[in-house]
C-alpha cells in the first residue's frame, strides 16, 4: 500500500511540472532566432566589409569603390536597425516560428505588461543602438580608432542593448540569452588586454562578425537543444497524465 501511495505521490509531483516544461520549451524554441542571426550575420558582414574596403578606397583615392561601399554600408545599417526594433523584429520571428514549428503545434507566452505599455521605449532604444553603430563607423572612417578595436568599442553599446532585449522581453525568452552579451563583453576585455584572439589581414573584418554572430549562434543552439529536452520531458509528463486519467 505504501509503495502504491509513494508512486501516486511521485506521479502527482511530475504532473505539477507540466507548466514548467511547457514554459521552458516555449522560451527556447530558438530556430527562428538562429535564422534571424544568419540574416544579421549577413548585415554585419555588409557593415564590416564595406567599412574596411571603404576606408581603403578613400585613402587610395578610389572614390567609385568608396561610394559603393557607402551605399552597402547604409543599406546594411538600415536593415539591421529595422530588425533591431522589437515590434518589427518580433513580427518577422513570429512568422518564421509559425512555419518551422507548425508540426509541433502553437504555443506562446504572454508578453510582459511593461512591454505592452511602453512600446515607445523599444523604439527609442533601437534608435540609440542604430545611432551608436553609425557613430562608431563614422569615427572609424575618420581615423579615431582602427578596425582592430571595433569589437571592444561596439561592446559598449551592444552588451547593454542585448541585456535590455532580455529584460524587455522576459519571460518570453530564455535566460540563456544573457550568455550572449556575457561572452561578447568578455571577448572585448580580452582584446583590450592584448590577448591574441584577433584575425590579421585579409580576414580582419572577422574580428567583428565572429563575436557578434558566433556567440549568438552558440546561445541559439544551446537553446534549441534545451527545447528538445524540455519537449521530451513534457511529452513524458503528458503521457503519464493520460495514463492516470485512464485509470
Amino acid at each position: 500500500m505504501n509503495t502504491e501511495q509513494n508512486q501516486k505521490l511521485a506521479e502527482t509531483e511530475k504532473l505539477k511540472e507540466i507548466p514548467k516544461w511547457t514554459r521552458r520549451y516555449a522560451q527556447n524554441r530558438t530556430v527562428p532566432v538562429l535564422i534571424a542571426l544568419a540574416i544579421s550575420l549577413c548585415l554585419f558582414a555588409g557593415i564590416a566589409i564595406s567599412s574596411y574596403f571603404g576606408g581603403k578606397a578613400y585613402l587610395n583615392g578610389n572614390m567609385v569603390l568608396f561610394w559603393i561601399c557607402i551605399f552597402v554600408l547604409i543599406t546594411s545599417m538600415i536593415c539591421l536597425t529595422i530588425i533591431s526594433v522589437p515590434k518589427w523584429g518580433s513580427k518577422i520571428i513570429e512568422r518564421i516560428t509559425q512555419r518551422i514549428y507548425a508540426g509541433e503545434g502553437s504555443i506562446s507566452i504572454s508578453a510582459p505588461e511593461s512591454m505592452k505599455k511602453k512600446k515607445w521605449l523599444g523604439y527609442v532604444v533601437a534608435m540609440i543602438f542604430g545611432s551608436c553603430i553609425l557613430g562608431s563607423v563614422i569615427l572609424g572612417f575618420m581615423g579615431y580608432f582602427t578596425i582592430e578595436y571595433m569589437q571592444p568599442i561596439s561592446a559598449v553599446y551592444v552588451v547593454p542593448f542585448l541585456v535590455f532585449l532580455y529584460i524587455w522581453q522576459r519571460p518570453i525568452i530564455s535566460p540563456l540569452v544573457l550568455l550572449w552579451p556575457t561572452l561578447y563583453g568578455i571577448h572585448a576585455i580580452l582584446v583590450v588586454a592584448g590577448v591574441p584572439i584577433q584575425f590579421g589581414e585579409p580576414w580582419i573584418f572577422l574580428n567583428m562578425i565572429i563575436p557578434m554572430a558566433g556567440y549568438g549562434i552558440l546561445c541559439g543552439l544551446l537553446g534549441h537543444f534545451y527545447s528538445r529536452y524540455a519537449l521530451k520531458k513534457l511529452k513524458t509528463t503528458v503521457h503519464l497524465q493520460e495514463n492516470t486519467n485512464e485509470q
